[in-house]
């Protein structure tokens, strides 16, 4: 089923009586979720990556006591090797689907289960994160605690000199990575999903 050599057909035809077969428009309607999610993709990745080279400037930015940067770097080297393997997945996923014509149930079938295994890895992502950036929380603060430097040494530091501030802090932190966890891939990929799942369903209907 190619529904460019169906147009040509279409156009070359006399006949306006000619019915388009109803799997065919199906089809066509799972396209339209199918680009939207690419888009999305490509966008994102562009998003994300500027994030992870910006927060790579973090010392510099908030003025890191010395022994604190070696931690930095290795927490940040950690979070950076787990996003380049999401974004390997990422792109590979993202190339693949311009290698297949999506003319087919089967590889629409694809699609949809790849969109979905996907949009797990992102959430398993932000949760790495999370508790990497958490994990370096702990690490900073025993750090300066055990050196004697205290609040007013590091300039990042001078929101948290009270305690309150810091459990704030930690609630904020700890709302944004549930709802960047569990909401946002929804609100951006979810919604597609569903249409191209309703497309499959209707398919099935039909055989």
């Amino acid at each position: 089923m190619n529904f460019d050599k169906l147009q040509e057909e279409w156009n070359n035809s006399n006949d306006s009586k000619i019915a388009v077969p109803p799997d065919v428009k199906k089809m066509q309607e799972a396209h339209t979720p199918i680009d939207e999610v690419r888009k999305n993709m490509r966008r994102e990745c562009y998003i994300q990556f500027f994030c992870l080279v910006l927060m790579g400037f973090a010392p510099v930015i908030f003025n890191f006591p010395s022994q604190l940067t070696t931690v930095f770097i290795c927490t940040y080297g950690m979070a950076v090797a787990f996003t380049l393997y999401y974004f390997y997945k990422f792109f590979k996923f993202y190339k693949h689907s311009y290698d297949l014509s999506f003319d087919s149930r089967k590889n629409l079938l694809w699609f949809y289960y790849e969109l979905k295994l996907n949009i797990e890895l992102y959430k398993a992502l932000t949760y790495i994160l999370f508790f990497i950036g958490f994990a370096f929380g702990v690490l900073a603060y025993t750090i300066l605690k055990n050196n004697g430097i205290t609040v007013k040494d590091a300039d990042f530091l001078m929101l948290f000199e009270k305690k309150v501030y810091v459990i704030i802090a930690i609630i904020i932190i700890m709302a944004l990575s549930f709802a960047g966890a569990e909401y946002w891939p929804q609100y951006y990929y979810g919604k597609h999903l569903k249409k191209i799942k309703s497309v499959l369903d209707q398919l099935d209907e039909q055989e």
